[in-house]
């Protein structure tokens, strides 16, 4: 008998009801099968460095090569506009190694972008030179130490493979640490979680020598943006993020560095260490500091 009234309920429910639900679960299977993936249909495979964000973002004009950018107003990475006089002064640092079709990309592309914001800003390039394990918080390390002593009140952090789409997405600083990059397209424009920072992160130069900046312990890829966002909470900062349509980037496609799987413990040991481990400690190997037009490059080993 309860049997018979459980399948008497169940044929009550309606229709349209079971339809929404089984759709529900399609998405959800959908979604995460793609996650992290790049499914453009209408783009061949081979081509996407050189055309994605072209079909993301159709308005920008996008230079293939330096010689068919021009660079008017630019001067060792560095530009301020001659029509008014900057109400803000950044320091972009981009953290590098192999990626030189990338970068090929991303220098023109960011001085069309930023030269339309009407600020005053200058793009530093820091490159590991050896073979040792990727270590993007050393090499931000090194960037703002160099920033500051050039007066930079404010900091871009900003990975090479991250293309702004919205002008209005300001690459200036406020009161609190901004997460810029929180809509990317491989993520399907959603922040994947709340104290995500890793992308592209404005931070005042005063904020950042606060912190210690980044923790110089974490090897390869994973680990030292969630160090980072953690050092910020316990300064009693708050991550700030424009609204989603402002904060959209393109991600070029790129190989992953080998994944840290220290970083779990490394994160546990610095959570009281942060003092000891960051600005004031990190040591490198200066190779050179070259001043091209459109960055200047400071190449290390580390």
């Amino acid at each position: 008998m309860p049997k018979c009234l459980s399948i008497q309920k169940l044929l009550q429910v309606r229709l349209s009801t079971y339809l929404c639900i089984s759709l529900c679960i399609v998405a959800i299977i959908q979604f995460f099968a793609a996650y992290g993936y790049y499914r453009y249909d209408y783009l061949a495979q081979n081509s996407l460095d050189d055309c994605l964000y072209i079909h993301t973002n159709p308005n920008w004009e996008v230079p293939q090569k330096f010689s068919e950018f021009l660079p008017t107003g630019i001067l060792n990475g560095s530009y301020s506009p001659e029509s008014c006089k900057p109400l803000f002064s950044v320091a972009i640092l981009v953290t590098y190694r192999n990626r030189q079709s990338q970068l090929d990309i991303f220098i023109p592309y960011i001085h069309n972008f930023l030269r339309k914001q009407n600020i005053h800003y200058k793009i530093y390039v820091i490159e590991q030179r050896d073979e040792k394990p990727w270590n993007k918080g050393m090499l931000y390390n090194i960037g703002a130490k160099q920033a500051i002593i050039d007066k930079f009140p404010c900091l871009i952090l900003h990975d090479v493979d991250l293309l702004p789409l919205d002008l209005s997405n300001l690459y200036v600083c406020l009161k609190q640490p901004r997460h810029m990059s929180a809509s990317i397209d491989k993520f399907r424009f959603v922040l994947i979680y709340k104290s995500l920072v890793g992308g592209v992160l404005a931070i005042t130069s005063e904020q950042y020598q606060e912190l210690n900046g980044f923790s110089n312990r974490y090897l390869g890829w994973g680990g030292e943006d969630d160090d980072f966002a953690g050092r910020i909470a316990s300064h009693n900062l708050e991550i700030l993020r424009f609204p989603p349509h402002m904060s959209r980037y393109t991600m070029l496609v790129h190989k992953q560095e080998s994944k840290n799987e220290d970083r779990h413990r490394i994160m546990a040991e610095n959570a009281k260490n942060t003092q000891k481990d960051g600005l004031n400690s990190v040591r490198y190997d200066l190779i050179s500091v070259n001043t091209h037009r459109l960055f200047t490059m400071i190449a290390v080993n580390l």
